[in-house]
């Protein structure tokens, strides 16, 4: 241990936030891993005291941020500073220092200082209130020069047009676009970060998950019904054995089967599991005149238990939290004895759900193990890079791992001797829960524990004088705060097996590495692509896999932009919170089919003419011939739907409450499928339907309000888009005409590459979605991020333009894209790791290296 983190810990434990164990885990857990990330590029150590100054400074600083925010903080600014320090190296030239400028260059300059820097900053960095995005981005010269040409200065674009437009857009192309700034540029560089607020809750579920065993995968259709003779649960008096496919039933004074005698005297037992399609909370409703008790997730104590009945008819309540995709044991027993009716309904209220009864699709009669969930809030993640990544540290978030340590030792130790296979009493429980511990610790840490390991994280704790449960307590509770278990970024130089396996599990289950991933890892068997790429083949079979691109994709459609979704009553009076309800199934089913189906072809979700409905949305769109609660998939006519471009749901996201609103939709559109930039509007307008004439169409409307100069920078783009869409009211439904008037949805689009497109309608939008690489770009960039949750530059210069190469070469395969983004991470190596090495990864041929940073 250097003499300057010893400073550290001296200062932490100074301050009275440090005591002698976690001393010894910061200079084994962070001092270590901090030293190893803080390699500079040229494979020198960097000491402590030249990342944080001289002796006399950090000791005042760390003085005062222990007590302000406790040891964990300090541990990690440390870290936090020692990888800035490292990323920062020695600085990249800049393009003036790489080369003399040309006179181009520099004419370009004097242009950008005069015209453009008031707007866009002197380094391109963006200014609050007038153009916040930073210059960034994949755009060609040509395109900016076309760009520069018509529509800057956003106030005056005449004042830059021929040789000057060509000239500033060649210094902003150099300076600010080049393939090796974006890459240079601090905000694409790999980050140090911990579990996100959403991984966190399931880590520790798959944690458990281990030791108590792991739910396959179920088939959902209902719950397993045993129907009694009696008011007993008799084996030798069942009556029939079925599969119920919902829990609603009214038998009012009759029997529930034939095989019944008694009208008066029966008993049902209801089994299997629920599936929760999100992670939250969840109010489950029992109701029963009769005696009934209700076991969910938890086998031992009842969540509902009414099993005294008064004989009048009641709503028994319960509120639970679940994470969502996995499933959960269910267990609902109900008798009936000398009652004059009986009846029984389980509904619940899922999260952005409503009230009603539980859907087949959510039910199984196939059984699942108890699931550990996390109830401990944490703070929101930091989202500026667009999407969550877990960089940001505040004395919360440490009050929050914290919290969620306690609650899960706390847990645990409730079910040790189910853990341990021993009670109190017997002689072998201490070394049971020593081994107890030990295994824990591997698991979390996710790799084997070395002599130095054991001795910090267990052996120390399992003295004779300490009891088992005790020490237990304190070992779990150290394991759980320790940074190598909550920054799963932290890893070897170069990374190793184990580290892959974590990359692997990181990425497509937001979770901790599997039994399978760690023998693998165990043996070596994660070194080359192949053998990453089996595994990942495997891992993309799991409900968890499914869960998060489920989540990326639903992140991609902003899903969920909006709490609700309300409508004009007037206009609308059957659009209501349970119609929304099934048009966001109806979407999930569509995403579901194509990504998981046998031709998971991206641009059949913008080519597909059909959708899933049910009763209520056949009836409330005008589509004959459906009935009952389940889905049903409906074709169309091409002209009147493009998959979940014009799928309801979108459509009526992205409008007011009475009509269409072609601007939302062209800018959701623009920024999320295909991919450009839009800077805020000079200034805020308000779209105020009574100001128009009424005879007017909504298009008309929107025309005359972008009409000036200074709204065309952004409307030139947005209106072209949202006006192919004016097929489809305010809640979805196609129309004709409008206002007495034929719908005009053809519009012209000018591409980034200077081409002008004729778009007629959604039609031909789709089109232009579906086949448009940028379009590839900006949904190979969310997946990216989404799994990765690292700034995809951060890969390396090529990585993206090579993983939209493979994405357009496989016939945009969503699942070969899923499969190259993981594959990319994970056989990813530090460039100055690779440096040190002399080549790329064992097994990597040359695409495969510059995949990974090349």
């Amino acid at each position: 241990m250097t003499a300057d983190f010893a400073v550290a810990i001296r200062v932490c434990a100074d301050a009275g936030k440090q005591s002698a164990s976690l001393a010894a885990q910061c200079r084994r857990g962070v001092g270590t891993a901090a030293l190893s990330i803080g390699r500079s590029k040229h494979g020198v150590w960097r000491s402590w005291m030249r990342t944080i100054g001289d002796v006399s400074r950090p000791v005042r600083w760390l003085r005062l941020a222990a007590r302000a925010a406790g040891c964990a903080a300090v541990c990690v600014a440390l870290l936090k500073g020692a990888v800035a320090e490292a990323a920062g190296g020695r600085g990249e030239r800049s393009v003036e220092e790489r080369g003399r400028p040309t006179a181009v260059f520099e004419r370009g300059r004097r242009i950008y200082q005069r015209l453009c820097a008031e707007c866009h900053g002197q380094n391109g960095e963006g200014v609050p209130d007038r153009h916040e995005e930073p210059l960034r981005g994949r755009r060609t010269l040509e395109e900016l020069v076309k760009l520069v040409e018509e529509t800057m200065p956003s106030e005056a674009p005449e004042k830059c047009t021929g040789s000057d437009a060509r000239a500033v857009a060649a210094y902003v192309h150099q300076r600010f676009y080049s393939g090796r700034v974006a890459h240079d540029d601090r905000s694409a560089r790999w980050a140090l970060s911990h579990w996100t607020a959403k991984q966190y809750p399931r880590v520790l579920a798959d944690i458990y998950a281990h030791f108590v065993g792991v739910t396959p995968p179920v088939k959902t259709g209902g719950l397993a019904a045993e129907y009694f003779k009696t008011r007993r649960f008799d084996g030798r008096q069942r009556a029939e054995r079925r599969t119920d496919p919902r829990i609603d039933f009214d038998w009012k004074s009759g029997k529930p089967v034939p095989g019944i005698p008694d009208a008066r005297e029966f008993a049902i037992r209801w089994s299997g599991s629920l599936v929760a399609p999100d992670d939250g909370e969840y109010e489950i409703i029992l109701t029963t005149e009769n005696g009934a008790r209700l076991w969910l997730n938890d086998p031992d104590q009842p969540l509902i238990d009414a099993w005294v009945s008064s004989g009048m008819r009641r709503e028994n309540r319960a509120v639970l939290r679940l994470l969502g995709g996995r499933a959960y044991p269910l267990r609902l027993e109900l008798f009936q004895y000398k009652g004059k009716t009986a009846s029984v309904r389980l509904e619940w209220k899922p999260p952005r759900g409503v009230r009603e009864v539980i859907p087949p699709e959510f039910l199984s009669p196939q059984g699942a193990r108890e699931v550990f969930v996390s109830t401990v809030p944490f703070p929101p993640d930091d989202r500026v890079a667009g999407y969550e990544r877990g960089i940001a540290v505040s004395p919360e978030w440490d009050r929050a791992t914290t919290a969620g340590a306690i609650e899960f030792a706390a847990f645990l130790l409730r079910r040790l001797d189910r853990l341990t296979r021993t009670d109190p009493a017997d002689a072998n429980r201490r070394e049971a829960v020593r081994r107890f511990v030990a295994e824990f610790a591997e698991v979390a840490l996710r790799r084997p524990m070395s002599e130095a390991d054991r001795r910090l994280y267990i052996e120390r704790f399992f003295s004779a004088d300490v009891a088992p449960e005790v020490a237990a307590k304190r070992a779990l509770l150290l394991i759980l705060k320790s940074p190598a278990f909550l920054y799963p970024t932290l890893e070897r130089r170069p990374p190793d097996d184990f580290d892959r396996a974590t990359r692997l599990a990181f990425a497509l289950w937001d979770s901790i590495p599997d039994r399978t991933l760690r023998t693998q890892a165990a043996k070596g068997q994660l070194r080359t692509p192949q053998q990453v790429e089996s595994q990942i083949d495997r891992m993309l079979k799991d409900p968890r896999a499914r869960f998060k691109v489920r989540e990326a994709l639903h992140e991609w459609l902003m899903l969920d932009a909006k709490d609700e979704l309300v409508k004009d009553e007037k206009l609308f009076p059957d659009f209501n919170a349970a119609l929304v309800s099934d048009l966001r199934r109806s979407l999930d089913r569509t995403l579901e089919e194509v990504v998981w189906g046998p031709n998971p072809d991206y641009r059949r979700l913008f080519g597909e003419d059909a959708i899933y409905v049910n009763e209520r949305l056949a009836r409330f769109y005008g589509i004959p011939g459906v009935s009952g609660d389940g889905f049903v998939k409906v074709e169309f006519e091409p002209q009147y739907r493009a998959g979940i471009l014009t799928h309801p749901y979108i459509m009526s996201m992205w409008a007011y409450r009475h009509l269409s609103s072609p601007i939302h939709r062209g800018v959701f559109i623009t920024r999320r499928l295909v991919g450009r930039t839009l800077k805020p509007p000079p200034q805020a307008t308000e779209f105020k339907d009574g100001d128009f004439p009424p005879d007017l169409t909504t298009r008309e409307k929107v025309a005359l309000l972008t009409q000036p100069q200074a709204c065309q920078s952004c409307h030139s783009i947005i209106n072209p888009l949202g006006f192919t869409l004016e097929h489809f009211d305010a809640v979805g439904r196609f129309r004709e005409r409008e206002n007495g008037k034929p719908v005009d949805a053809t519009t012209e689009y000018h591409t980034v590459d200077g081409r002008t497109i004729r778009l007629d309608g959604a039609e031909g939008l789709a089109r232009l979605i579906a086949n448009s690489r940028q379009a590839h770009g900006t949904f190979v960039d969310q997946l990216f991020h989404h799994l990765i949750k690292q700034p995809i530059n951060a890969y390396g210069p090529h990585a993206r333009e090579r993983l939209i190469d493979v994405f357009e070469q496989s016939g945009c395969n969503i699942r070969t894209l899923l499969v190259e983004i993981v594959k990319t991470a994970t056989m990813w190596m530090p460039p100055d790791v690779r440096q040190a090495a002399g080549s790329a990864p064992r097994g990597a041929g040359r695409n495969q290296a510059e995949a990974t940073g090349g």
